[in-house]
């Protein structure tokens, strides 16, 4: 007998899908219900003697307890002479510890609970955060309600900060995009606005330990502080325990809120920033926007900027990407900021060759808002975008905890939320019109381009006169000044540079014109320390070609003394002027090729006095190599122990004080070479390098120096 399986029921609600279905013939023809009343849960909201405004809300789901504050400060508010004293104040506070434990046993703390506390810092708040299990919430809140009144902003923890500034400040004209966005709020509200300044080396110079320890005692007070808690707690029960650990904080001098100044006349204009080593124009063009608290225009606003720029409804998606193909990304609208105006931005991303076709497409949306009003269609569309992703932004009580917070942090009703649907569904064709022709000025629009203008498709002064922005950045100050030039100090520098001179050249340093050196590298900066290989063939003056094999794959630099380009997977990119100028640094320090051109007469020295380098005796000097200046310790036989400059961080590029020492000196044909080298970087030793192989004007391939063509960039302006 055949065994036979029951297959499951499977129950449709065809009384409900059929008559739907049989009364349209197309999709759009579907009309929905109303979407359903939404609730927004309310935090409890109770403000201790102090000052300290408390917002909680419980949630059962998990065992677990989120924390955040927020403080009423900011980078608008610090000098602008210490531009990166709030942001340091905020590392700081987190990673120097408290007064009862230091950074590291704070750090050892968190981990064995597997919680977390972070402190972070924005134009017009200052934050903390806390996140825990239940079970050890009241001792990490402990440590947190610590790092919030008592932190013990450590020395070296400051100058571990600072260098991580520095790094930021080296990297910052590493990504287009972020050039882009930071030199459009400077040409919009002007650049010594705080709502666009810079941190710089020498304002990151500036900061002190004492300028963290009363920036901090000047806005961090309880009156000044809004704390959320969210997660498995008893409402009443965690009101008392805040009230126990946080009550008997002082009440601080009231906030005094500034209107911080920026550029109100518009500032239209044609701008450039050059950079070649891109294959993409990167463009935007807009002018000041609007505030959210005192506009009643908002909600239109929110549906004008859906019309322009929501997603892949949007005009620019739909016209500029889709349909003319010309952006790998586009995007923008009219912004509104809580505090001040917020910025009317679109942007986009396109390929050099269509530079000019994308700043008319642009262009023509821009224009379109007003002189092509949204149909009732595109209107529609908007609006159900906009409402049917409402719901997402506040699906936890996470989110809706910190919502709340933020609109009672600058003023605005405790209803917003409620209100915010209701007010969106009320906006009328004729309000998109009009506050499109109110927020839009195309004759006020500011136009930044950024990319290679030898690839450009027209020239960008087709459109008018062009400003050239200058992005470079301004060196570190000198953190010695230079010694008096006396001629007593002129024959005592010479001295000891030619018994350096002698030990180096072999007795001809004269003849030495090229070498290949093999090392291994051991990196020991920033985690775990990693080891690598690398090859270096230096043709004296200024041609090297490297190759570092490292656990990342293989990478390739060249330098032809003109043209620079690193390889890595296969791809090459052309290096800028910044990082050739580096190169160039690093040649005229190097030791042999000091040799060379003292030999000829090429180097300045200037006695510096006597010290010590672990325990051995030496003379310094203060050597210029074609404007290169270095310090040398040299020991009685002409080794050189130390070599200190002003520098970069070998690997993350920061300005800052290199200390290179010398070591396990050997005999190769006639040179005394140092087999080991230890490089530190504001007194941590970040590199230690050991040599494997060494060669003297060795034979070199004619293609050595051959910098390699750039790897063709893809093709298409919409992928």
């Amino acid at each position: 007998m055949r065994a036979t399986r029951r297959l499951p029921t499977l129950l449709l609600p065809v009384a409900l899908v059929a008559p739907a279905a049989a009364q349209v013939k197309h999709h759009r023809e579907i009309r929905y219900p109303p979407l359903p009343e939404f609730k927004i849960e309310q935090p409890r909201v109770v403000t201790l003697e102090n000052g300290l405004t408390v917002f909680l809300i419980e949630d059962h789901e998990l065992p677990l307890i989120r924390a955040s504050a927020r403080v009423r400060t900011g980078t608008y508010y610090e000098p602008a002479d210490k531009v990166g004293l709030a942001n340091l104040m905020a590392t700081v506070q987190r990673t120097g510890g408290t007064k009862r434990m230091s950074g590291d046993e704070v750090d050892e703390f968190l981990a064995a609970r597997a919680a977390t506390i972070e402190t972070g810092m924005g134009g017009d708040a200052g934050t903390a955060s806390l996140d825990c299990l239940r079970e050890d919430f009241d001792e990490v809140f402990r440590v947190f309600a610590e790092i919030l009144r008592e932190p013990r902003f450590a020395e070296d923890k400051l100058e571990v900060a600072k260098v991580q500034a520095k790094a930021s400040i080296a990297r910052r004209n590493d990504n287009p995009n972020g050039i882009l966005f930071r030199e459009f709020s400077r040409l919009i509200y002007g650049p010594q606005s705080p709502l666009a300044r810079l941190e710089e080396y020498a304002t990151i110079a500036a900061v002190t330990r004492q300028d963290l320890v009363e920036f901090h005692q000047r806005y961090y007070h309880p009156n000044n502080i809004f704390l959320g808690l969210v997660g498995d707690f008893d409402t009443e029960e965690m009101i008392a325990k805040v009230r126990r650990v946080l009550g008997d904080w002082p009440r601080g001098p009231e906030f005094e809120l500034r209107q911080e100044p920026y550029r109100t006349e518009p500032n239209p204009g044609i701008y450039f920033v050059e950079k070649r080593d891109v294959t993409q124009a990167s463009i935007a063009v807009g002018h000041l926007g609007t505030r959210v608290a005192d506009d009643p225009d908002y909600y239109a606003l929110q549906v004008m900027n859906e019309v322009l720029g929501g997603g892949f409804a949007g005009r620019l998606f739909s016209n500029v990407r889709s349909a003319k193909g010309l952006a790998y990304s586009v995007g923008g609208g009219v912004g509104a900021g809580y505090l001040h105006p917020g910025l009317f931005r679109v942007v986009m991303q396109t390929k050099s060759s269509t530079m000019a076709a994308g700043v008319e497409a642009l262009r023509e949306e821009i224009r379109g808002m007003l002189d092509h009003p949204p149909t009732e269609e595109e209107l529609q569309r908007a609006k159900e975008s906009i409402l049917n992703s409402f719901v997402f932004n506040y699906d936890s009580k996470s989110e809706i905890l910190f919502q709340q917070m933020t609109y009672a942090y600058y003023g605005l009703p405790s209803d917003f939320l409620e209100r915010y649907r209701a007010n969106i569904e009320k906006v009328r064709r004729e309000d998109v019109i009009r506050v499109a022709r109110k927020f839009i000025h195309p004759e006020q629009l500011t136009l930044l381009v950024l990319g290679n203008p030898d690839d450009f498709d027209r020239p960008l002064s087709r459109f008018g006169e062009v400003t050239v922005l200058d992005i470079t950045i301004p060196a570190p100050p000198e953190q010695a000044p230079a010694l008096e030039r006396s001629r007593a100090a002129l024959d005592a520098g010479r001295k000891i540079l030619e018994r350096a001179v002698a030990a180096i050249g072999g007795g001809q340093p004269e003849a030495l014109r090229a070498l290949r050196q093999d090392t291994t590298v051991t990196a020991t900066a920033g985690g775990p320390s990693f080891s690598f290989s690398q090859s270096v063939t230096v043709a004296y003056p200024d041609k090297l070609h490297q190759v570092m094999r490292t656990p990342m794959g293989e990478q390739r630099v060249v330098f032809d003394g003109a043209t620079l380009a690193a390889t890595a997977r296969g791809r090459t990119m052309p290096l800028g002027k910044e990082h050739q100028e580096r190169i160039r640094e690093d040649l005229r320090r190097d030791l042999f090729y000091v040799a060379l051109r003292a030999a000829g007469g090429g180097v300045e020295a200037i006695a510096a006095g006597s010290g010590h380098v672990e325990g051995t005796p030496c003379d310094e000097i203060e050597i210029t190599v074609e404007q290169s200046r270095s310090r040398l310790c040299v020991a009685a036989d002409g080794r050189v122990l130390r070599q200190s400059f002003q520098g970069r961080h070998p690997l993350q590029g920061s300005p800052g004080t290199v200390e290179i020492f010398f070591g396990d000196y050997r005999d190769v044909d006639g040179h005394r070479v140092p087999f080991e080298q230890r490089l530190h970087f504001d007194g941590q030793e970040v590199l230690r390098l050991s040599v494997t192989g060494l060669e003297f004007d060795p034979p070199i391939a004619p293609d050595t120096f051959a910098v390699p063509a750039p790897a063709e960039a893809g093709a298409g302006g919409g992928g």
